[in-house]
């Protein structure tokens, strides 16, 4: 596809932009430079709303718009389920593990993990995280970002990849979580004003949602479909439940957005913000166009150009330049987050598990150099899947069925249970992770080809029973309690009204959301 064109005044929003997100970390520097509480959390003192607003910049990125839009445009409408799961997982999270976490004062979820279990626990999710997830992830969003330059501005692929790293690595690791949090609240700004824009435009276009699909393929319009290659509808329905619950119980950078609250009731409050944007804002933002593309643009030689081209099509001069702030704004809070979150693992996890004694400054340059060693690992994992031709989705959908599932069970239980014992939580990750290894091993060879043709939900779903289930079966012959959720229970403060309201209004607006796209999709095949 060709690149569109800026405007001069469009190219100078992009480059004040990018000039503005480095002097705001330099101009951090002295702050970050303090002590690790500063740096990785911005001294505990973030308010529960922004750090809702950095949640939500996090996850939902351009990684997001481009590759679950591309995701729509392959398989239709039965993706509406998935943002309505995400809310629902959020609610119950916040209540179950937030707080918690919030109140046992942990710097990551691997170093809860080791108090609430053993350090051997804790060990293997950082190790899990840092070296198998994090490069991935890392990748994906600078590809993510790379693919917005390329097909809206026409840089070469390959040199956007370097240059959104090296801008992204330099703010964070100068201006530390001060930094990350300012880039994710311009973030929700600048990406979504443009894209309500366009979905109003493409809304005049089409004459409105119920002519869209009635114009849909067959195979795009049902939302009860079994024609996905994830199986029948009850393995998509539950598969994706629980890959979007192992997903955010245990995913290190979103973490951190509650860890660096002021109180428990901020950490809750910053997942439950994130659940309204799920339930009201994806379906309009990301779904709602992805169908659009399929009626515009049948042909598409990548399912991850679909939103690009959307962007390119509809979207006036003046909004188009705003758009491509919005979208490499996505993508340097994403990847700032991973960077930050990579290095705050590695330096409290790692290196003062394994016994390293630097304290201060010196603790601070260890963290910066081994943020320096993943984006180099990002710049190289982006360039691979540069040279793929399948969509982002469904490989990052494998990705979190193989290695997600048995760290979510332990942590979930862990926080659900003072009976949670260390050695079942051993024994859940052991078998979690043998099990998983195999399944993955039979997809790759074909023999889960009558389950169905991408066999992710299937995994997820089973990884993560059996996980729980040894868990469960473990702990009950121990007789063990954990002096950590004790604790955490009496010095936790009582749940607000405000966390309290929040959750039943959230509650109300997901089964209105829900029962609404329900009836319309049903009413629309």
């Amino acid at each position: 596809m060709e690149a569109g064109s800026l405007l001069p005044n469009e190219w100078l929003m992009v480059v004040l932009y990018v000039l503005g997100v480095l002097v705001w970390g330099y101009r951090l520097r002295g702050r970050a430079s303090k002590s690790l509480e500063d740096s990785f959390f911005a001294g505990r003192q973030v308010p529960g709303l922004v750090a809702s607003f950095s949640t939500v910049a996090t996850n939902l990125n351009a990684n997001d718009f481009i590759g679950w839009a591309g995701a729509v445009y392959v398989f239709g409408v039965v993706m509406v389920h998935f943002p309505m799961h995400t809310s629902i997982v959020i609610t119950i999270l916040s209540l179950v593990l937030m707080k918690k976490l919030r109140a046992s004062n942990a710097y990551t979820l691997g170093g809860w993990l080791g108090r609430r279990y053993n350090p051997s626990v804790g060990l293997t999710y950082s190790i899990v995280w840092l070296f198998v997830w994090m490069p991935f992830g890392l990748g994906l969003y600078i590809y993510a970002g790379s693919v917005v330059l390329h097909t809206l501005v026409g840089w070469n692929l390959y040199a956007s990849i370097v240059i959104l790293t090296i801008v992204a690595a330099t703010y964070t690791m100068l201006g530390g979580f001060r930094a990350v949090l300012v880039t994710d609240v311009l973030q929700l700004f600048f990406m979504f004003f443009p894209l309500v824009i366009l979905c109003g435009l493409i809304w005049h276009e089409v004459g409105g949602p119920l002519q869209l699909l009635k114009d849909l393929p067959t195979s795009h319009g049902n939302l009860w479909t079994s024609d996905s290659p994830w199986g029948a509808i009850e393995i998509v329905l539950v598969g994706h439940l629980i890959m979007a619950m192992s997903f955010w119980a245990s995913d290190a950078q979103l973490v951190q957005r509650p860890i660096a609250t002021r109180d428990s009731n901020s950490a809750a409050m910053s997942y439950i913000g994130a659940g309204f944007w799920y339930a009201l804002l994806v379906p309009l933002l990301v779904i709602f166009p992805g169908l659009a593309a399929v009626k515009f643009f049948p042909n598409l030689d990548k399912p991850d150009f679909a939103m690009p081209m959307l962007l390119r099509e509809f979207l006036p001069h003046g909004l188009y330049g705003v758009a491509i702030v919005g979208l490499l704004s996505g993508v340097f809070s994403s990847v700032d987050s991973t960077i930050h979150a990579f290095s705050t693992m590695f330096t409290t996890d790692i290196y003062r598990g394994l016994g390293g004694k630097a304290e201060g400054r010196r603790l601070l340059w260890i963290s910066r150099v081994a943020g320096i060693g993943l984006t180099l690992v990002g710049i190289a994992t982006a360039i691979s899947y540069a040279r793929s031709e399948s969509g982002m989705f469904r490989y990052v959908a494998s990705v979190i069925a193989t290695i997600m599932p048995p760290i979510a069970a332990v942590t979930i239980l862990g926080a659900l249970s003072k009976r949670s014992s260390p050695r079942g939580a051993v024994a859940g990750l052991v078998g979690g992770y043998l099990v998983a290894l195999v399944m993955l091993g039979m997809d790759l060879t074909g023999k889960l080809e009558g389950i169905a043709v991408d066999t992710s939900f299937f995994r997820c779903m089973v990884n993560f029973v059996v996980s729980a289930g040894l868990v469960f079966v473990v702990s009950c012959f121990d007789g063990h309690e954990s002096d950590l959720i004790v604790s955490t229970r009496r010095d936790d403060e009582k749940t607000s009204w405000q966390v309290k309201s929040s959750a039943v209004l959230l509650a109300v607006v997901i089964g209105a959301m829900y029962s609404l796209i329900i009836w319309f999709f049903g009413r629309s095949v």
